[in-house]
């Protein structure tokens, strides 16, 4: 794994793609308005098998070799959440990150780089909250 990189494992949820991350407590943490979008276009063009079950997500503030995305900055808004846009497998794309990015960074970054890769062996990307854990999410998938 580069150096300065975050890994999670997204899968999808009905319509949407969601992730678990137990560091965190998130659990179904939706990818909303554009971001579900681009997800998509970066799996198919990838031909990412399975991707629906789950795939690795590599992300960086910092730019790491064998990046397929750069998204860069637009503005924040209201809700605390960011815009940012960036060209994924040649289209432009804009999408909203919610305030679970600040699970990740201390603050909006100017850039994320961004990876797609099959599932690795071995990992379940869906997190089963223990019972003393209370699961938490930002945004919730649409039912």
């Amino acid at each position: 794994m580069p150096p300065d990189t975050l890994t999670i494992y997204p899968y999808r949820l009905r319509e949407t793609w969601v992730f678990d991350d137990p560091h965190t407590r998130l659990k179904e943490e939706a990818f909303v308005s554009g971001a579900s979008e681009m997800i998509s276009r970066l799996v198919s063009t990838k031909r990412i098998p399975r991707a629906e079950k789950g795939f690795a997500m590599t992300f960086s503030d910092k730019p790491f070799e064998g990046h397929d995305a750069v998204l860069s900055l637009l503005r924040p808004d209201e809700y605390e959440g960011n815009w940012y846009h960036g060209y994924v497998t040649g289209l432009r794309m804009e999408c909203w990150l919610c305030p679970a990015l600040l699970c990740y960074f201390p603050s909006a970054p100017e850039n994320i780089y961004v990876r797609a890769d099959p599932l690795p062996s071995g990992v379940n990307p869906i997190w089963e909250p223990p019972d003393d854990a209370e699961p938490r999410r930002f945004v919730e998938a649409p039912k």
